[in-house]
């Protein structure tokens, strides 16, 4: 799907919301794993238009992935030691294969108001001693995402996302 979806041009942006940095890896490796059998299958038959179609897809899509001004590349990580260090580490290895990161966001930060009791104040003194270290490691941009009253799924919780990081958008274009 991730390769159906990243050469249409029907939307001005698709966003992938992928699972854990392992997972997501791997599907990123897939393009440029394939990149150097199809080089192989296009050698080994010169004259094959279905090969050579093939490797072209694949060529795109990487020099999209790599493309700064047609791809973000946006982690989302808790405020924890174990996510940022996955999360670096995911980082440096995209950025070996010409991907960058454009952004980190730090998610489901506890609001200082709702720290009333003695595990909520010291789930808070934790989180805001990683954020610091999120911008530490990070070359980029870190944005926070409050922890919300319910989960960031479907699209009046994602555009209330949204306008939390970024502010109130022309979202005339969103499907519903």
């Amino acid at each position: 799907k991730f390769l159906q979806y990243a050469t249409r041009t029907d939307f001005d942006v698709i966003a992938f919301d992928t699972a854990p940095t392992g997972h997501t890896l791997r599907l990123l490796a897939l393009p440029l794993d394939w990149q150097g059998q199809l080089e192989a299958m296009v050698a080994a038959k010169p004259g094959s238009q279905t090969h050579a179609e093939t490797k072209a897809r694949y060529d795109n899509i990487i020099e999209m992935l790599r493309d700064r001004e047609r791809t973000t590349f946006i982690f989302v990580v808790y405020p924890e030691n174990t996510p940022i260090v996955e999360a670096h580490r995911a980082s440096e290895d995209l950025q070996q294969a010409g991907i960058s990161t454009s952004l980190v966001v730090a998610n489901q930060v506890l609001p200082p108001e709702v720290c009333t009791s003695p595990f909520f104040r010291g789930r808070w003194t934790l989180q805001q001693k990683y954020l610091p270290v999120i911008a530490a490691r990070f070359d980029v941009p870190v944005a926070t995402l409050p922890l919300f009253d319910a989960e960031v799924k479907r699209l009046p919780a994602l555009r209330a996302a949204g306008e939390t990081l970024w502010g109130e958008a022309d979202d005339t274009r969103l499907a519903s």
